[in-house]
């Protein structure tokens, strides 16, 4: 009788990522992304790290992305990219934040030029994050959520898969 060789299962978990919604006068703050011949907007932020408090996670992603110094506040929303084939899942923790300092830079995430995938970083008018693509597309309730007092609580936002 031949033995299978034991095969230990492969486990895949979601990546968290940890964003932050920052409002002036001049709009949201966002990041553009360009991955090969698509080009998105996000939030700034990125993946949480092992042993990495969210709130930590978010100020460290938000320095390396757009030179701000940002103070983390309250949870906002919160929303889960699942793809269809089960593949990838991104669970999405959002936090209102405001700046604490820094100047607004596109920030080098260690890249060479060539390999950069954030290629801006602007102040959005709020009447145009409607009409960008935002990933996820959660523009039209991050705006609703924005709008209202902290007090009144977080959101969570199904599967917003985007290919």
């Amino acid at each position: 009788m031949r033995r299978r060789p034991f095969r230990k299962p492969m486990t895949k978990t979601p990546r968290v990522r940890v964003a932050v919604a920052l409002v002036s006068p001049e709009g949201l703050l966002l990041v553009r992304h360009q991955k090969r011949d698509r080009s998105y907007w996000l939030l700034p932020g990125g993946g949480l790290e092992f042993g990495e408090s969210m709130r930590e996670a978010a100020q460290r992603e938000l320095s390396e992305e757009t030179g701000l110094e940002v103070e983390v506040e309250s949870f906002l929303m919160a929303a889960e990219s699942l793809a269809p084939d089960r593949t990838r899942h991104v669970v999405h923790v959002i936090f209102r934040g405001r700046v604490r300092g820094g100047t607004l830079r596109l920030g080098d995430e260690h890249m060479e030029p060539h390999e950069r995938r954030i290629v801006e970083v602007r102040w959005v008018p709020l009447d145009e994050v409607r009409g960008i693509l935002m990933h996820p597309p959660f523009g039209e309730q991050l705006l609703q959520v924005l709008s209202k007092e902290p007090t009144e609580g977080p959101v969570y936002l199904d599967n917003l898969w985007v290919d």
